[in-house]
């Protein structure tokens, strides 16, 4: 307890008030639940960066995750500007700002990427003439991001998901048994407050819990950098084909929960669907320039799930694409099934300004009902030494008029952004988090639009390149 309550402290103490002005006055919260309902947070790719002060490296290598804050802080460092990753500064900025906001969360979902980008180029590069070693760094890197995250929300339990970057081996070569799996799943098993689920953690990175309020419920969580299709386990030439192991997982997990007349919602890293983005910066025929987030087999065996245990589950959490969207599963003949929410990053790296979002839900149902996104409105000025200003965004059910986020609700809100041109200029500075530079335009934005809709090779293909 006094461990967690002293990075507390020092997340708090990095923090400024999201008011908009540095007052005190705690903000009225823009979800106010009603008895029966609940608030939880989603944050998603901190990718914590321990190089942004090159000369604290060796430091930091020699000493335990305990003695981090205080060399931190010693080194007075800023937040990080766009283009690069999170920092202490920007991370404590963040999760003090999360906790500020006058609501009260029953728990928090972190959907991946905890380490920063070129991880292990830049340990070797800085570790000093006495390395401790990269596993060793990336291990404490990343059980220091999860005690800045408990020490801020102390006493609620919190779920972890494997990101791409999380692995020593390099990006998207999580490599499974591995000494960094291992090394962090004692400390997300005590966190979630159910260490007994976490049996088969350290073999794949992925588990089932129960939800930590709704009785019926599960969390599904996945390791879905497996799926990808730049996945390769370069540390393990025999590790076999741990994607096609965990697809045959979930299926019995959702069996399982069907079964005993429960209900799951699913936890990944890398969203189902379409990349929308890099369909729009590949050449060629439009049909050779779909780009799906994951590879074949598993895209397409997974919407088979979906579809198989329709009314089982209706909700995903996703992150990695750093931008803030949304996409809906569909029945064959086109009836909205799971809604598939795509959170913003805190990083700022892709030119996004950091973000992270509340959920209001039913506690007796799990429905999800509404979400407020904060967002930090002032990042150049934060960079050069700005008391950083976290805001308010947007509230989802003001903003786009839905009365929850249902699949069927966020379907509705998916047609008329296809269709209401004002709307689609909404989404469009939503995605980038209210960035100067947009990722969505007038000549890209139908990619986007079809996206959200159409989570099959097919599907998009048929919408995207009709008429082109």
């Amino acid at each position: 307890m006094l461990a967690r309550f002293a990075f507390a402290v020092a997340a708090l103490a990095a923090a400024t008030l999201p008011l908009g002005s540095a007052s005190a006055q705690m903000p009225i919260p823009p979800l106010q639940p009603d008895p029966g309902e609940g608030i939880f947070l989603l944050m998603t790719d901190i990718h914590f960066d321990p190089f942004a002060e090159p000369s604290l490296v060796p430091e930091l290598d020699r000493n335990p995750v305990s003695k981090w804050p205080e060399i931190f802080k010693t080194a007075g460092m800023s937040i990080q500007p766009y283009g690069q990753d999170s920092g202490y500064a920007l991370t404590t900025s963040a999760l003090g700002a999360a906790a500020a906001q006058g609501m009260t969360y029953d728990y928090v979902l972190y959907t991946g990427d905890y380490l920063s980008h070129g991880f292990n180029a830049n340990y070797r590069r800085l570790a000093g003439p006495s390395p401790q070693g990269l596993a060793s760094f990336a291990v404490k890197t990343a059980q220091f991001g999860f005690h800045l995250l408990s020490g801020t929300f102390t006493e609620i339990p919190i779920f972890g998901v494997m990101g791409n970057t999380d692995s020593v081996c390099g990006d998207y070569e999580i490599a499974p048994n591995s000494a960094f799996i291992h090394g962090i799943a004692g400390q997300w098993a005590q966190l979630s407050g159910q260490p007994e689920r976490f049996s088969q953690f350290r073999t794949g990175g992925f588990y089932k819990a129960a939800h930590p309020t709704v009785a019926d419920q599960d969390l599904i969580v996945l390791n879905n950098i497996f799926w990808t299709p730049r996945y390769k386990d370069t540390c393990n030439a025999d590790g076999g084909d741990p994607g096609s192991a965990m697809m045959s997982w979930l299926d019995w997990q959702l069996y399982q929960t069907r079964q005993a007349g429960r209900k799951a919602q699913i936890l990944m890293h890398v969203p189902p669907g379409i990349n929308a983005y890099s369909t729009t910066h590949r050449s060629g025929a439009c049909e050779a320039r779909v780009s799906s987030f994951w590879r074949d087999p598993y895209a397409d065996d997974f919407l088979a799930l979906m579809r198989k245990y329709a009314g089982t589950v209706d909700y995903t959490f996703s992150g990695h694409t750093h931008m803030d969207s949304f996409t809906v599963i569909r029945d064959s003949d086109g009836t909205p099934l799971i809604a598939s929410e795509i959170a913003p990053s805190v990083s700022p790296i892709f030119g996004n300004n950091p973000a992270f979002t509340a959920f209001l839900y039913d506690r007796q149902t799990g429905a999800v009902k509404d979400s407020a996104t904060f967002y930090l409105s002032n990042l150049e000025a934060a960079a050069k030494g700005t008391e950083p200003e976290w805001r308010l965004e947007y509230v989802y059910s003001k903003t786009y008029s839905t009365k929850d986020l249902s699949p069927a609700s966020r379907a509705d809100v998916a047609e008329r952004i296809s269709n209401d041109a004002p709307l689609r200029q909404q989404f469009s500075a939503l995605y980038a988090v209210k960035a100067e530079k947009k990722q969505v335009d007038p000549s890209n934005w139908k990619a986007f639009s079809c996206a959200q809709t159409a989570t099959s090779r097919e599907a998009y293909t048929a919408c995207y390149c009709a008429g082109q």
